[in-house]
């Protein structure tokens, strides 16, 4: 294999793991640009690597090419865990985790000279995180809801806290209002919040959890 075959695959890998990691950069992931070009360049290399050890000795009969392939996939799932957070009851980074897992795919078949089948995988992933993209979008157009926190007396727990809850589940909160009740000694926060309704009971549950709030309640 010549320094140019080598040269030309290792930069069209860390063109078309920019590719992806412009995207994952451009919404303020962990894993963002260098780190898809890494993963896929070096998966590349470790390809190469893999063939040309195969050339240069696999004649001796006791050298597989695929074992140094094999282990990256083995490796890369490290990497694409620590990409993978928990929020509450939610999981995040599971998009970035999966991605990072195909960059290393792609880096692998560009090293093997696959030049299309890498192309495509690009652009199908491309395609797939733009629509997830959208689909999020498609989610904060449901219209917004209001939602009520009770604190009893004396309860330290304020706005913020209860406001790193709904944002930790993608919530975006418009507007936000304080009453009293004297009546029953009681505090009230009032969010109204924009999201999907798929987390409600899971925001509920979690903010009913915190010491010192009484009641929640969804309008």
């Amino acid at each position: 294999m010549s320094w140019l075959t080598v040269l030309g695959r290792i930069l069209f890998s860390a063109f078309l793991g920019g590719l992806v990691g412009m995207e994952r950069e451009i919404h303020g992931r962990a894993a963002g640009l260098r780190t898809h070009i890494l993963v896929c360049v070096g998966a590349t290399l470790f390809m190469i690597t893999s063939i040309v050890v195969d050339i240069k000795y696999g004649q001796a009969g006791s050298v597989d090419a695929s074992r140094i392939a094999a282990g990256v996939v083995t490796g890369i799932g490290f990497l694409g865990a620590g990409a993978i957070i928990r929020y509450g009851a939610s999981i995040r980074g599971l998009t970035t985790a999966a991605s990072i897992w195909a960059m290393a795919a792609i880096g692998l078949a560009v090293g093997a000279g696959i030049y299309e089948a890498a192309g495509i995988t690009t652009i199908i992933i491309l395609a797939v995180l733009i629509l997830s993209r959208l689909e999020e979008r498609m989610a904060l157009k449901q219209p917004g809801k209001k939602l009520t926190v009770s604190l009893h007396a004396g309860s330290e727990v304020s706005e913020d806290d209860i406001r790193s809850i709904i944002e930790a589940y993608g919530g975006r909160i418009t507007r936000v209002t304080f009453e009293e009740n004297e009546k029953q000694r009681k505090k009230e926060i009032i969010f109204h919040v924009v999201l999907s309704r798929a987390y409600q009971k899971d925001i509920a549950d979690e903010i009913t959890s915190v010491s010192g709030v009484d009641n929640v309640l969804w309008q």
